[in-house]
């Protein structure tokens, strides 16, 4: 990475998975990785007597296509014991699939569109009968979702919201899979790198997903204006509509019409 202009992303990715370590200890790293590397065919020794290493094309391929792209869609799903990350970088409408699983396990590949809705529900466990037959949903301040997300919220406080009944069942509803998930939601996101990012990505999109007992749940703004206040929905979808939010997702991210249409 840093061979390809990143040194920024590679000292940051090796001080968030190794620490501060000793010089001894990157030597150790360092030589057990490149063996590991070597016997997987991912990098040659050259018999060159200058002791030369080279990467594999593919590895070069992929390491380019991290650094240089800008606009990334990602998903993220939290599980008791680990954390399951998928990202898809878009780099000149080339498509790079990253799946980590609790930075333990990393897997790369080339990816295309038509795999990825099937990706996306892999990533959240979603399967035909998680969907509910019909659409609910509920519109909340900003203020009513800090409470709603509280630890010690209860459905009394709906009152002084001027819900109706159906709409305080649905929320207690909602809250009953809140919890039963750890009070944790999974998300869908599109970002972005720009010149001026000096902190990550910016997130220009962002989707929340809660698998229910008997719905699937979304959490999303419906405020066009950025500089307005938000309007938090909360949103059991049908299969049928699951599909369309994420299509809408995908179209964003991919951006060329023509990529898009195949």
């Amino acid at each position: 990475m840093t061979a390809l202009g990143a040194e920024d992303m590679a000292s940051g990715l090796l001080q968030s998975y190794y620490g501060e370590l000793s010089e001894d200890r990157w030597e150790l790293l360092f030589h057990a990785a490149t063996h590991s590397l070597i016997s997987k065919g991912l990098m040659e020794q050259q018999d060159d007597g200058q002791q030369q290493l080279e990467f594999d094309p593919f590895i070069i391929e992929i390491l380019a296509q991290l650094v240089q792209s800008r606009h990334m869609l990602r998903g993220y799903k939290e599980h008791p014991d680990k954390q399951n990350t998928l990202t898809i970088h878009n780099g000149n409408d080339r498509f790079l699939y990253h799946f980590s699983s609790h930075n333990e396990l990393h897997f790369f590949r080339w990816s295309s569109l038509e795999d990825w809705h099937n990706n996306i529900d892999q990533l959240f466990g979603l399967l035909p009968s998680d969907f509910n037959t019909h659409n609910r949903y509920v519109d909340l301040t900003e203020e009513q979702w800090n409470e709603l997300t509280s630890l010690n919220f209860t459905v009394q406080q709906t009152a002084a919201w001027n819900l109706g009944e159906s709409d305080q069942q649905m929320l207690q509803v909602w809250h009953d899979d809140f919890q039963h998930n750890h009070s944790s939601l999974d998300n869908l996101s599109r970002m972005v790198y720009t010149d001026t990012d000096e902190d990550g990505p910016s997130v220009t999109d962002l989707l929340f997903v809660l698998k229910g007992a008997n719905d699937l749940w979304i959490v999303r703004n419906t405020e066009q204006d950025m500089q307005a206040a938000p309007c938090l929905r909360i949103e059991s979808v049908t299969e049928a509509e699951w599909r369309e939010r994420i299509t809408h997702f995908i179209q964003a991210f991919v951006r060329n019409e023509a990529v898009f249409r195949g």
